[in-house]
């Protein structure tokens, strides 16, 4: 790699470091605000918002990845143009065919990364992040157990805890505690007071809250009576949760199972994994011949029809995955028709005109119109 090489090489990845950098930071924050709003309201606990949002980064470098390289060099090829570089690069021997070289490199970098977050990283992080959420649904001692908060257990169970207090060798301690209950065909409504409480496992593996020191009214009953006991030690076991859980999706699955189940769904999620690294090739491509601008239009003439050409990839390839999954598409050519039509309709004609071979051409038919005439 020469000189002008490296140069081109260094200035775009470190535009795309800048880029990738801000999109991350952007989504991750929207993701973020996501689980501290799932988390506000119970539906997990806050401890596994850290956990969720670094399990979250290889999905959302799956999309940013390509945005990111179209972007820088989008915008680096046309500094380059606008600030007339690429006209000395040309002067001194520079083809636009070393410059699809360095693009090229840059493109097998991203898509070997992209190959591992899509077809790897991506899929387990989604089953860990499932797995986190549905074992804190189904673990009441993972619950969102706080001060102040109304936590419904099961059935008409809802305990109410004034204070929570810190955690004592195995068991959590909970200072003035309410549980309310509605009661059913069987049992009256009632309420239990307590001035402190502990939750625990025993050896069997249940998990018990009790009560320490309390009240526990009762009623009315089928004779509108209403019953007051007190005790010093009333034990419930907390059972664990079994409905609310988060369904599997087809992102969570391995690349076998995709192959093994052989449903529509599962082609779709499929050649969408396999359809990522090649959209990098085609779009990043694509770009280069529209980041070559006239330095007197600015270097964001051509961002525009980029941007909407990159939207309607993504458009088009959404819309055939989830026609495959409905089973309205057929799975071939499903969704790799997508780059196939890209690819010789913009990619190959847009690239080839700015070759030797497609000036002379148009030279020589240029001369013959006149010779004609």
């Amino acid at each position: 790699m020469n000189t002008i090489s490296r140069y081109i090489f260094k200035d775009i990845l470190k535009t795309q470091g800048a880029i990738f950098g801000v999109l991350m930071l952007i989504f991750m924050s929207q993701t973020f605000i996501k689980f501290i709003g799932r988390a506000s309201k119970g539906n997990i606990p806050a401890e596994l918002v850290s956990q969720l949002l670094a399990l979250s980064v290889p999905t959302m470098a799956n999309f940013m990845l390509p945005l990111s390289l179209f972007l820088a060099v989008l915008f680096s090829i046309g500094s380059f143009c606008s600030q007339s570089e690429m006209v000395v690069m040309r002067s001194v021997g520079y083809s636009h065919r070393r410059l699809l070289g360095v693009i090229t490199l840059l493109i097998i970098v991203n898509m070997a990364v992209n190959v591992a977050c899509t077809c790897f990283l991506s899929p387990w992080c989604e089953s860990r992040q499932l797995d986190l959420i549905n074992k804190a649904k189904s673990d009441p001692t993972m619950l969102a157990i706080d001060s102040g908060k109304f936590i419904k257990l099961n059935g008409n169970n809802v305990v109410y805890i004034e204070n929570n207090g810190t955690v004592d060798k195995n068991y959590n301690v909970m200072n003035q505690i309410y549980v309310f209950s509605g009661g059913d065909a069987s049992t009256a409504p009632s309420v239990t007071i307590s001035t402190s409480a502990k939750s625990e496992y025993d050896a069997d593996g249940l998990f018990w809250l009790t009560l320490l020191r309390g009240t526990r009214y009762e009623g009315p009953d089928e004779k509108g009576e209403f019953k007051i006991s007190f005790f010093d030690e009333y034990r419930a076991v907390v059972p664990e949760v079994a409905s609310g859980h988060d369904k599997a999706k087809v992102s969570t699955k391995s690349n076998s199972e995709l192959l093994k189940s052989g449903t529509s769904a599962d082609y779709a999620e499929m050649e969408w994994r396999i359809v990522q690294p090649i959209t990098i090739c085609i779009l990043v491509l694509l770009v280069v011949p529209l980041s070559m601008v006239n330095p007197r239009r600015g270097r964001f003439a051509k961002f525009l029809p980029a941007i909407i050409i990159y939207i309607s990839y993504y458009l088009f390839a959404f819309g055939f995955k989830s026609s495959i999954a409905r089973g309205n598409f057929p799975v071939l050519p499903g969704i790799f028709l997508v780059p196939v039509i890209y690819l010789f309709i913009f990619t190959i004609p847009l690239n080839l005109t700015n070759t030797e071979w497609y000036n002379r051409m148009r030279a020589g038919r240029k001369k013959h119109v006149e010779v004609v005439r």
